[in-house]
């Protein structure tokens, strides 16, 4: 029979792993977020997009963080996609060609600002 302060240990070790995924998941989330409203400043200059009509751009792009992508697709392919066929919209095909250095480069630094915020200090 186990004693109870084994069982404590288990289920105190178990609550970390859990608050751990969950800060991770959260991170990710406002990572992702983060990057999106980055792209989305980017793609309303490229689709000369201001004001009301700019902020509900952006607002669209970040809300796309939490809707699941078709399957077989991932999100960021789900964003790509999106952002080619907006921009393809408005006749600046061209910029697409930078879409996927800029989704690694602003998601690469919209985590590490997230990181940053998340740390204790």
């Amino acid at each position: 029979m186990m004693s109870s302060s084994t069982t404590t240990l288990f289920d105190e070790r178990e609550r970390a792993y859990e608050a751990m995924f969950a800060l991770d998941e959260e991170l990710r989330f406002r990572a992702l977020a983060r990057r999106n409203r980055m792209l989305g400043a980017w793609m309303c200059e490229r689709l000369n997009l201001t004001g009301p009509e700019a902020e509900a751009y952006v607002r669209e792009l970040v809300e796309a963080v939490a809707v699941l992508p078709q399957a077989g697709r991932t999100p960021d392919e789900a964003l790509a996609d999106r952002l080619r066929a907006d921009l393809a919209g408005r006749g600046a095909e061209a910029e697409a060609a930078a879409l996927p250095g800029l989704i690694a480069r602003y998601g690469a630094e919209a985590a590490r600002t997230v990181r940053e915020q998340a740390r204790p200090g």
